[in-house]
């Protein structure tokens, strides 16, 4: 196959989310298009130790297998079941919960999109839902962006380096720019998960926010959210406890940037947990034309 004729230009590595577009993340910092990659022919739901490489997957993908990693490939399904993720990490699902996957899942450089299905559709679908690492990618067309929801005990997870924008809402509809909702460490104290580097845009008009860490699964802590532009309406970070779970005492937000745009910047629901961030530090209100996008400071909430 022949070099494309523009190779795009990544993000430096460590571009903080702020200096992040729709040309230097996913497929576009690699001067590749949806439209130009061959077909994806595999499984929907393939084996241990698959690479899928530069494919265009009209199917949605479950990766429950672990061991998978998906990169410089467009995810782009033309038939979903309503409220269905684009891709999972999720195996089998009984009344109460479903299967966690046992193995390590990547996908890097590629675009997430659900423009070919209609909004009715997809408006409650996650682009991700599950545990894994996603790292460089394009993201839009959804009702949320990347969900860790359904973690397990033993995982890491982390989202770094993703521009998620163009999400879309329909009827009563809540949407996430991205969302933890368990995270426990009853089983391993030292998993942790980050969303590092991103930038993350909820404008629906149906917005929860563009960061949301809610216990609604399970307990969640060793969150180390920094590095990344909120955007949009709701709260662009909220940290809730409630469901009968709390969030722990190792939640860290520093050095993000915020629109305050929406109902603000950020805030807390304690519910009957007595500590708030363990940090907050170096948070501002965005403004692109202040050195390092550093506006006024964002409160601690």
């Amino acid at each position: 196959m022949k070099p494309p004729a523009n190779p795009g230009t990544p993000a430096p590595a460590g571009s903080p989310g702020w200096k992040l577009t729709q040309a230097n993340t996913g497929l576009a910092a690699h001067g590749l298009k949806c439209d130009s990659l061959p077909l994806y022919t595999g499984p929907a739901a393939p084996p241990a130790g698959t690479v899928i490489s530069g494919k265009r997957v009209e199917q949605a993908l479950t990766l429950f297998a672990g061991g998978i990693t998906v990169e410089k490939s467009c995810i782009r399904p033309t038939r979903l079941g309503e409220t269905a993720p684009l891709i999972t990490t999720n195996g089998p699902c009984g009344s109460n919960s479903c299967q966690v996957t046992g193995g390590p899942v990547t996908i890097r450089d590629s675009n997430i999109d659900g423009s070919a299905l209609p909004a009715k559709t997809i408006a409650g679908s996650c682009a991700f839902l599950g545990v894994g690492t996603l790292q460089r990618n394009y993201i839009s067309g959804m009702g949320s962006g990347i969900c860790f929801f359904n973690t397990g005990h033993s995982l890491n997870a982390l989202a770094e380096g993703n521009y998620v924008r163009g999400l879309r809402s329909e009827g009563e509809s809540h949407n996430d720019g991205a969302t933890v909702r368990d995270f426990p460490l009853d089983k391993n104290a030292g998993r942790t998960l980050a969303f590092r580097n991103n930038r993350i845009d909820c404008s629906t008009g149906n917005d929860t926010g563009a960061l949301f860490i809610q216990t609604y699964g399970n307990d969640i802590d060793n969150v180390t959210v920094e590095g990344n532009l909120l955007e949009g309406g709701g709260y662009q970070l909220g940290l809730e406890s409630g469901f009968g779970h709390s969030y722990g005492r190792n939640m860290r937000s520093i050095n993000n940037r915020f629109t305050g745009t929406g109902w603000g910047a950020a805030y807390v629901s304690q519910n009957g947990t007595a500590h708030k961030w363990a940090v907050w530090q170096e948070n501002y209100v965005h403004d692109p034309n202040a050195p390092d996008g550093k506006g006024k400071p964002a409160a601690t909430p």
